[in-house]
């Protein structure tokens, strides 16, 4: 049974078919790279998966469970996490802050019991400072943990909405190119830490327009265009199939 699975997963807007009739199964443990050209329907494939939007047919199932058309809170709960194109981050906050905060959905306990500072709110708070502490040494933020987010540079800013996105403990991990403005050397660090939490267990979902960040950390990739699926395989073979040449790459890359 796939872990992840799309079957025959389409989004229509009016007219405009976004996704069209996709099939795709991911393992346990994978790096999928997503690319296609813009417009392709590479976010909105994203937006489906962690419920942000309902397809408008086919079913998305995980862990042999239907989860099309449920909320985004209740596939987060199952262990869908997403990090956006974008830094999300709470103004005014430290990097700590920032991770406590974003650790909310980990407390069993209620605000009552957190302003009352009661035994149980103590031990989930405990729970979730130990798994802050956890994050910031394996993405390498120990040094910056009291600093202000706002702060960091982009690389770790983008580092840091990972770690926010961790703290959920997810199964599969969502990035919305998550190298975007990136040098080459604050990409291949992100690389590394993606192949880190994959040797974890963790299920990794890319969209990456960086060819060589995308060689460098998937172990498969599908490409989009127009919203239909055109390759799925090892990302080298991908990459030079003549279809995604033409629909995206232009000239071949190796």
């Amino acid at each position: 049974m796939p872990y992840l699975e799309l079957k025959n997963v389409s989004k229509h807007f009016g007219r405009l078919a976004a996704v069209e009739e996709v099939n795709l199964q991911v393992g346990k443990g994978e790096i999928l790279g997503i690319v296609g050209p813009n417009g392709s329907g590479k976010t909105t494939l994203i937006n489906l998966i962690s419920g942000y939007y309902r397809p408008t047919k086919g079913t998305i199932y995980f862990n042999g469970k239907k989860i099309s058309g449920l909320r985004p809170d209740k596939i987060a709960e199952l262990g869908i996490i997403r990090t956006f194109q974008s830094n999300v981050l709470y103004e005014g906050t430290t990097v700590v802050e920032s991770m406590l905060i974003s650790s909310y959905q980990q407390y069993s306990t209620n605000n009552w019991q957190s302003f009352l500072e009661t035994k149980a709110w103590k031990d989930d708070n405990e729970k979730a400072v130990g798994r802050v502490i956890e994050l910031v040494k394996l993405l390498d933020l120990l040094n910056d943990t009291f600093l202000p987010a706002e702060g960091l540079s982009h690389g770790y800013q983008r580092m840091l909405g990972i770690a926010m996105a961790m703290i959920a403990n997810p199964q599969v991990l969502l990035l919305d190119e998550p190298t975007t403005g990136m040098n080459h050397e604050e990409a291949m660090f992100v690389v590394d830490k993606i192949k880190l939490l994959s040797e974890q267990g963790v299920t990794v979902i890319l969209i990456e327009h960086n060819m060589k960040v995308l060689l460098n950390v998937a172990t498969r990739v599908v490409c989009l265009s127009f919203g239909n699926k055109i390759a799925d395989g090892i990302p080298e073979e991908v990459m030079n199939e003549k279809e995604v040449i033409e629909a995206y790459l232009g000239t071949e890359i190796l």
